[in-house]
């Protein structure tokens, strides 16, 4: 009865194996007409359990991870921002505080606010990864195991090199994923990647449903790896029971220089909504990003003072 919850945790813990990340990104809006606008930001987590440094460090309050999204552009949303707090206790729900650039003051957020849209997008704060929120904060149901066709960034791994500070690194040489509206002649979608390769993997097929009367979402389904632990699909229906959206995320193995295997990460991921025929995508790896795993992070910056010093 509990393999589902199980399977989510491995999911949170697989991602904490990389340590402290720090990862600048992109945000882009795609209609049927192609490339509507974007956004940049960067994306800071500090995992305070799953991996061999958290062993070290003093955690007074019981933490599983920090996280702070921060928006560096346009002007209109530039400085808006979100942390999480996310407890190791199951009963203990998330904090969450929003930065508002307008009147220059953090505000507490409801956990629902986590389903809502992120500055406009398709996307939530929940769906990074497939699901970001709190375990505990949701139903969970095992409905079976099958094979599935799912996207994989580059049939080669990352290459990451470390700096002198420690972090493993991302290089500019990762590879840009080419959309539909960037591909001349294309015919399909114009959110659908024409450059990632399609694999043939084991799955379990998750049913999930939040606890709270006022998430947006209704039951959604995870399609996750049965040996990564990877969400590669999730499939949103709305409260009333009818289909609204599907999301897909991309993940690429790293390895250091020496050929030395490290981990799997999330290169880039798109949400799709068919009632409005719209998506939105999300981009991490790219030439024009250098992302940072077993990043040197300073703890202070995840209190709400070092929130409110990072977001001016």
């Amino acid at each position: 009865p509990g393999a589902a919850v199980k399977i989510m945790h491995n999911n949170h813990y697989m991602l904490y194996l990389s340590g402290d990340l720090r990862l600048p990104s992109i945000i882009v809006w795609v209609g049927r007409g192609g490339y509507e606008r974007e956004i940049n930001g960067w994306g800071t987590q500090a995992a305070m359990t799953g991996w061999p440094a958290a062993r070290d460090r003093k955690n007074p309050d019981r933490m599983e991870k920090y996280f702070t999204t921060l928006i560096t552009a346009p002007y209109d949303v530039q400085g808006t921002a979100v942390m999480t707090w996310r407890y190791l206790a199951g009963k203990k729900p998330d904090d969450s505080f929003g930065y508002i650039p307008a009147i220059r003051r953090v505000r507490r957020m409801s956990p629902a606010n986590r389903s809502d849209s992120f500055v406009g997008s398709d996307l939530t704060m929940d769906d990074s990864n497939g699901y970001d929120g709190k375990v505990a904060a949701f139903e969970w149901k095992l409905l079976g195991q099958q094979e599935a066709i799912v996207p994989f960034y580059d049939p080669n791994p990352v290459t990451v090199v470390q700096n002198a500070e420690g972090e493993w690194q991302t290089t500019r040489d990762a590879k840009e994923t080419i959309y539909g509206y960037r591909k001349d002649g294309w015919q399909g979608a114009p959110w659908a990647p024409t450059n990632d390769i399609w694999v043939k993997r084991p799955v379990y097929i998750l049913e999930i449903e939040s606890k709270d009367k006022y998430y947006n979402y209704g039951t959604c389904y995870l399609w996750v790896d049965r040996e990564t632990y990877f969400c590669n699909y999730k499939v949103i229906y709305d409260r009333s029971g009818e289909y609204w959206r599907t999301m897909y995320a991309v993940d690429g193995g790293c390895m250091s220089k020496d050929k030395e295997p490290k981990w799997i990460a999330l290169t880039h991921q798109t949400m799709v909504c068919d009632r409005t025929d719209h998506a939105t995508v999300h981009e991490g790896f790219h030439p024009k990003f250098i992302q940072a795993f077993y990043a040197q992070l300073d703890l202070n910056a995840f209190s709400l003072a070092g929130f409110t010093a990072y977001c001016k």
